[in-house]
This record gives C-alpha cells, structure tokens and sequence, in this order.
C-alpha cells in the first residue's frame, strides 16, 4: 500500500525505567517523533512522579500508566483495546518503544522517505532468518522478523480483521515473560502479517549482510552499529549493545564496535552523546560499561598545565620509606601533599625537610581532580622486588612527568563522564591470582589511582577495597590509563598468561562463543559439583592441569 506524502500518522511511545525517570535522550526520541506525527500516546510501564510525567505532557495529553504486565506487547494490547478505533482514523500507526538512542536521522525525513514504498508494514531493522541457538523454537529456525522496538502499522493493516483478532486474542497473563514476548510474539507477528497478505520492509540497508544463508545471519545492530550508522543509514543504537557481556561482544568482531559508533556520531551527527552518556551512568555501574565503552587510555603527553591536579600520598609503611623519599626528592611533580600518622615516618621525612600535611587542614575543594597514591596493602609486600617493581610501575603508569599528568587531567577534561581512572595490574608474583578475583571486574592496581574530587573522602579513599566497592556500587564511568612506554612488557604478559590458560582449556574450536560455555559451568558450577562423577573427572583436570604448569 503506497501512502500519501501528507499522511496523518499516529505514534505510540511505550516508555519504562526502573526508577521512573525520564532522561534526556527519551525527550530527544518525543520531540523527533512529534515533528513527523499527528498525535501520540505515550504509555509507561511503570509509575511516574508529577515532575517526570509533566516531561511527557509537552508532547500530549494521551498518557496512560500501568504495571509492566505484559512487557511492551502488553502496553500496547491495552492500548489497543482503548484506542482501537482511533487508530483508524490514521493512514499510519508508529509503535516503537525507549530501547534505543537516537534517531541520527529526523523521524520526518524516514517517514517520507519509507512513504514512497508500497509496503503495508515496516521497521528500523530486522533479524532475518537464522538459527535459533536458544532452542525456544520448535524447528529450531528463527524467522525473518521485523525487531518490533520500532514499527510502523499502515492503514490496511489497521483496518483488517487479522490485526485486530491478533490484539483481541493476544493473552497478556500467558505473555509473562521477556523470553514468551520475543519468541511467540515479536519472532512471530512479522509472519503472520505476511502470511495474512501483507508486505513489509525495512529503512535500515542490511543487503549486504542478509545471507541466504541461514548460519551466517545475526543480530546486526548488536555487532556492526558502527558500519550501520556510517554506511547504511541506520538511525539508531540499542541500548543494550553498551552492556553485553564482553564475550557476547567478541563472539563476532573485536568489541569496539560501540567506541567507533559513538566517535562517529559525535563527530558526524547532530545528536548529543551525553543523552546516551546520561541514561547508562545512571542505570548501569561502572563494571557494567568498562568494557562495553572500551574505557582503556593511552595517555598523550602534554605541555599545558593541570593546576587542577594535586597527588596525595599516604604513608603507613616504614620499611619501604626511602622509596618514597627518594621520589619525593627526585620529582619535578608537584603539588604533591604528605600524609602520615606513623611518628617514625614523620621523623624521617622531617629529616629530610619534607612537609607532612594534616588531613583536617587540607582543603577537599582546591583542586578538581587527585591522584591517590597508598603504601600499604601491596601484595606479597614481604620481598623486596615485588613491593619495588609495583612501585616502578604507579611511576610509569601514574607520575611519570609532569607532562604525562597533563595529559591524565585532558582525559578528564575530554570525557566529563569519568569519575575515577584506575592503573593496569601487574601481571607478576600473586598478581596473576588476583585475577581470579571474582569481584574484580576490573583489573586495576589498587594503590593508585585518580578521582575527580567528588570521591575524595578520606575513610572511603584509604579503604584497601575501595576501587573494587566503588566499580560495583559507584556511579559514573571508570577507564584505565596506560604509559605508552610501559604498555608492552604488559601486554607481552597478558599474551603469556592468556596462552598458557588456553592450552589448559583447549582452544575452544576457535571460537570465542565457547567462552559462553565455560562461563555457564561456573555460575552454575555448585549445582555441577554436587554430581560424584563431576567430582572425579574435575580432580583428573585439576591434575593435569598442575603437571603442565609446575
């Protein structure tokens, strides 16, 4: 069915936050949408304080809240039963939900554009054909589908009798589940349109990717943002790309597919990235969106002044005093306050006229960012070596110059999202166990740091655990710094440590998705353990495990 280029559109907005609250980018969503639509009703899963549901009474006076019964298909099925006969009165019908950022381009020009096109249905994007490795299907075959976050109803299909009986009969108690909705309805609602007659499409150009072969389709906007942005006139990002797990990411690319995506847009859109910036600080933690952002620095020196940078030393170890002191004396870094309450290590840095500070009479506020250097709690700090060589490395990674620490605070200044930078971890002596540590989700050294002044707290900051409780509870972003003259004998380590691990494990048929798997076997692994046969063949493992090691 072609569609008049003056047609009379209808959108609903189907919102829900798990706190209520309507973010920016949400607004960004409205006012686009608003440009292109006659009318819209906007209808949230959740409740809404008079404040956040004023946001939305700028763009209509149709708002309908509920309970998140029935997910999205559930909103609108009630919506339907509401409003069925104004959607009627309609040439077009937009559903399309907050799932994602964007649009890149106006709603106004993609409506015009998907007008010239005699379809009677249509979407953003689409999964086409593939396999259903969940097994939820029962030929195990996904179908080719319109993703139902966005779709656009035309007036035939409003008016038939297959669309209303589909909405009259769609049984929202059964539809309980994110799992039932994807795969009885979304997966499903595109083939029975098509098999009541109707046609569809899609904006987004996927020719290129859509194989005819059924294994080599996927989700594309999950994998290839970056490349549908840029090159297929893709409008939009998921969400949800920013927090997969990182070997979902890697199952098919190199997982910077979402840095790349979010450069480009702000380099080459009109859209604000700080709207997507915004809305996953506050929904996510900082271990949710490390890797998903890829918040790994390489720091570039540089020659303007960071007058906004103090470090702060804390001393508690007298053994390892004339490391300290042979630092302070040698550095041209500055400022740099002293802090101590051990009277043997006051004595000797009197002695060698340094300045200790007192925490009640150093003001939090003079700088806006600081770098938290502690020296205590080093692992294995009994020998020596292990203590100075992770020493050498806050050096390198941390206070190398003046120079390295202007180009620290330009990290800062560049990215305002950034609450706290972390040092990579050593990769000798007990480090390498430490990254076993299932609460570390990010490898950091924990005895130093940098901290835009908000998280300076003294009883928080001198805490042996308080990168790891700030990653799992903080909110804000937190990304590593490397010196790029130290980066390699890391990396020559990592490449060590992660070969020898994976001729333990096999090589998982090269395959980054088996990765999946042994990530299964561990969540699940006190349910495993439990099997007596389990048991004897995880001993043989753990045995041959430690001949080829030792």
């Amino acid at each position: 069915m072609l569609i008049k280029k003056e047609a009379k559109r209808l959108g609903v907005f189907i919102f829900y936050d798990k706190e209520g609250i309507v973010d920016d980018y949400v607004l960004t969503l409205l006012k686009s949408l608003k440009e292109a639509v006659a009318d819209i009703i906007i209808v949230s899963n959740c409740s809404l304080q008079e404040e956040e549901k004023k946001k939305f009474e700028k763009f209509t006076d149709k708002i309908k809240i509920r309970k998140n019964i029935g997910l999205d298909a559930g909103a609108f099925k009630d919506t339907f039963m509401e409003y069925q006969e104004y959607f009627k009165t309609f040439d077009e019908l937009i559903l399309m939900n907050d799932t994602f950022y964007g649009p890149f381009i106006p709603f106004k020009t993609i409506f015009e554009d998907m007008a010239k096109k005699d379809i009677d249905f249509w979407g953003l994007t689409a999964n086409y054909q593939s396999p259903d490795g969940f097994g939820y299907l029962p030929n195990h075959v996904i179908p080719s589908h319109i993703q139902t976050f966005f779709l656009a109803l035309r007036k035939n299909v409003l008016e038939s009798d297959a669309f209303n009986t589909y909405w009259k009969n769609y049984n929202i108690k059964k539809m309980n589940s994110f799992e039932k909705v994807v795969t009885k309805h979304e997966i499903y609602f595109t083939q029975f349109l098509e098999q009541a007659g109707f046609k569809w499409d899609i904006y987004t150009g996927l020719e290129r990717y859509h194989s005819q072969n059924i294994e080599e389709n996927y989700n594309y906007y999950a994998y290839a943002s970056y490349d549908l942005i840029k090159n297929c006139q893709c409008p939009f990002i998921k969400r949800k790309n920013f927090v997969f797990e990182k070997s979902d990411a890697l199952y098919l690319s190199d997982g910077e597919d979402n840095k790349k995506s979010l450069e480009y847009m702000k380099n080459h859109t009109e859209y604000d990235v700080n709207n997507i910036y915004k809305n996953l600080t506050r929904l996510y933690k900082p271990s949710e969106l490390y890797y998903g952002l890829n918040l790994n620095y390489i720091v570039e020196e540089k020659k303007e002044s960071s007058k906004s940078m103090a470090i702060l030393l804390f001393l508690e170890e007298e053994k390892y005093i004339e490391n300290y002191i042979h630092f302070l004396k040698s550095t041209d870094i500055k400022p740099i306050y002293v802090f101590t309450n051990k009277k043997k290590i006051f004595e000797k840095l009197s002695n060698e006229n340094i300045k200790v500070t007192k925490k009640d009479e150093f003001k939090k506020e003079a700088y806006s960012y600081y770098c938290i250097l502690k020296d205590k709690n080093y692992i294995n700090s009994k020998i020596n070596l292990v203590y100075e060589t992770n020493f050498q490395s806050i050096l390198k990674n941390a206070l190398n110059s003046m120079e390295y620490l202007n180009g620290i605070y330009a990290i800062f200044e560049e990215n305002p999202y950034l609450k706290m930078l972390v040092l990579p971890q050593n990769l000798h002596s007990d480090y390498f166990g430490a990254m076993a540590d299932t609460n570390r989700f990010i490898l950091a050294n924990d005895n130093c740091f940098f901290i835009k002044k908000e998280l300076l707290d003294w009883n928080a900051i001198l805490n042996e655990n308080f990168i790891v409780n700030w990653i799992l509870n903080g909110q804000g972003l937190v990304g590593k710094v490397y010196n790029k003259n130290a980066v390699n004998t890391l990396l020559i380590n990592q490449e060590y440590a992660l070969q020898k691990t994976y001729k333990i494990l096999g090589n998982c048929n090269g395959h980054m998705k088996h990765l999946s798997g042994l990530l299964y076997v561990q969540k699940h692994r006190k349910h495993l353990y439990m099997n007596p046969t389990f048991k004897i063949r995880l001993y043989r493992l753990y045995k041959k495990i430690m001949y080829k090691w030792f």
